[in-house]
């Protein structure tokens, strides 16, 4: 075991950031070398079409400061020919002061702006236009050559090698290339994991590996929720009133008003959540769960108060623990205990098993040190063996490593990407499993032994095909009438070879406009109906087929094979198809 993983934030800061970014680096550089691209001269290429694209910009400045002009001078053009008729109207009608002073005016405008307009403007227009055009083509020229030289490096890229950095710089960090079925048996049999069943729920993103040899998944779900949406409607209406004075005149009041009417209605609502999946036999009787305290944001003396409050919040819920017969008992580290605040942990015992004073060391820094990390921006729930942790960074991370967002036309610029990916992908990873590391009792447990099984009925894991169906993308399933996101599950059917026949099923919403009447009173003492458009969303499934194969293909080796041999008569009749993970999703009837 790397004893300096027993401190992950320390760890982080004094090795693996750095080292991580040199092994990035220094592939980036394997492959520049290996390709032959010409840096020098790919830098000089770029430079020269950065230059030609500024000056684009300045031409097209100028031609919009100059047709804005030309547009002044023609509207000044009209204005003064609308002037010359209305003076001679005036002049008609012996109006002569206005008339001459306008038909003047109006003469004099057209009789200077167009000939500006014809003599300055448009040659000036004309020519701005023609070196734009010829500096546009130099530019394209320069684009183009610039990404034939980056031909050979364009090509060397793949999509795992994220993988290979990251078990380069932690060797004892395993990144799978898909979620295969030994992993889940494993998962399953050792801690209980389960298949994503849950219709509201559909797998988009899945990374799985495992550390120090105890087994861990990242789960991407889209995650369908039904919550309202309230829908306002008005009706202007209108009375009179008659009122008779003092002095027996009558008098007509005319009123408006403007009724407001509002209702609710249900409304499907779509949204990711990530999570990462733990597990380890460690202290396995043990439920807890924590909530972010985002302690990184508090300044020392703010941070002391909240300490203080809760460790009263603490002392009082130990005291009623104790009169009602409950197990809850506050720790020594008040500062560990209160911004944890895993207050509805059922087994005192595992409990400082696990979090021994190394571990709530570790995880008041990891909480509060915003700088290197991501502070205290995660969420934690301990079920069993099972643990789960989900951090607000991981929304944003990008999980996706394939090839294509490294190409470039200059080599600058793909170093740049190259490392900060990877880098930003390494970061967010490592800090989803750093309250996990911070742990000591979760490094030094080794799973016991498991006994796989010889035969599985599917090839691929019901995680992985709902993945590359997503991969595929929704539209592909959804039913012609859908007018929302569609959640899609995956059902295996059978096993064709070394294929899965699954079937697809699409849950979605079909969207209808309706008008309902809400009675309101109004001014006039009368009820009126307002009318209130609102849109009625149904419930619609849609079903499909695919088929899946494992290749275990790089994407470029799949891209170089798919025109030939067994490769190209897999894809043969296929209506669709998508490849990710080493897996080839083609879309086909039952």
């Amino acid at each position: 075991m790397d004893d300096l993983l027993l401190e992950p934030l320390e760890a982080y800061k004094s090795r693996y950031r750095d080292a991580f970014r040199q092994n990035a680096e220094a592939y980036f550089d394997g492959l520049l070398k290996k390709s032959g691209v010409p840096e020098a001269e790919n830098k000089k290429k770029v430079s020269a079409y950065a230059a030609k694209t500024h000056k684009i910009a300045s031409l097209t400045g100028k031609l919009k400061k100059y047709r804005t002009l030309r547009g002044l001078l023609i509207f000044l053009s009209v204005v003064g020919v609308v002037l010359f008729i209305a003076g001679i109207v005036c002049l008609v009608q012996e109006s002569l002061v206005a008339g001459i002073a306008m038909t003047a005016v109006g003469a004099v405008t057209p009789a200077v702006c167009i000939p500006i307009i014809m003599a300055k403007i448009r040659p000036v227009l004309k020519e701005t236009e023609a070196e734009r055009d010829k500096t546009q083509k130099e530019a394209d020229a320069l684009l183009k050559e610039a990404w034939a030289q980056m031909e050979p490096l364009n090509a060397l890229y793949d999509d795992d090698i994220t993988r290979k950095l990251i078990e380069q710089t932690i060797p004892l960090l395993k990144i799978d290339e898909n979620f295969n079925m030994r992993r889940y048996d494993y998962l399953s049999g050792k801690y209980g994991f389960s298949e994503p069943l849950d219709p509201a729920r559909s797998t988009v993103g899945i990374l799985t590996g495992e550390i120090l040899g105890n087994p861990f998944v990242v789960d991407r779900e889209l995650v369908h929720t039904m919550g309202s949406e309230t829908y306002t409607g008005t009706l202007p209406i209108s009375w009179t009133t008659t009122h008779t004075d003092s002095e027996g005149h009558v008098h007509i009041e005319h009123h408006s008003q403007l009724l407001v009417a509002t209702i609710v209605r249900p409304k499907p609502y779509y949204g990711e959540q990530t999570r990462l999946i733990y597990g380890n036999e460690a202290a396995p009787d043990l439920h807890f769960s924590r909530k972010p305290s985002h302690a990184e944001r508090l300044s020392e003396d703010a941070r002391e108060k909240k300490v203080k409050s809760g460790a009263k919040k603490l002392r009082r819920k130990q005291q009623k623990a104790v009169t009602k017969g409950g197990s809850f008992t506050e720790l020594g580290n008040s500062e560990f205990d209160v911004l944890f605040g895993a207050t509805d942990r059922d087994n005192e015992v595992q409990f400082r098993l696990l979090f021994t004073p190394l571990a709530q060391k570790n995880l008041v820094s990891l909480m509060t040190d915003g700088a290197d990390g991501y502070g205290d921006d995660f969420g934690m729930r301990k079920d069993g063996p099972l643990n789960m942790v989900s951090s607000e960074h991981s929304a944003a991370w990008d999980m996706d490593t394939g090839y294509r967002r490294y190409l470039s036309y200059s080599v600058e610029l793909a170093r740049k990407n190259f490392v900060a990916f990877n880098c930003g992908y390494f970061r967010s990873l490592y800090f989803d499993l750093a309250p996990l590391l911070s742990i000591p009792l979760y490094q030094q447990h080794k799973p016991q032994e498991y006994i796989y099984r010889e035969n599985y009925p599917r090839n691929l894991t019901s995680y992985e095909t709902e993945y590359a169906v997503n991969l595929l993308g929704e539209r592909a399933f959804a039913s012609p009438a859908a007018a929302t996101r569609s959640i899609l599950k995956t059902e295996f059917l059978r096993g064709e070879g070394g294929s899965d026949k699954v079937r697809v099923t699409a849950y979605s919403y079909s969207a209808h406009e309706r008008v309902e009447l809400v009675p309101k009173f109004g001014g006039d003492g009368n009820m009126h109906m307002v009318p209130v458009p609102w849109t009625e969303y149904i419930p619609i499934v849609n079903s499909s087929f695919v088929s899946l194969t494992e290749l275990r293909l790089t994407e470029r080796e799949f891209e170089r094979q798919m025109g030939t041999g067994p490769l190209k008569e897999r894809l043969a009749g296929a209506l669709d198809f998508s490849y990710g993970h080493g897996i080839l999703c083609r879309k086909d009837g039952e």
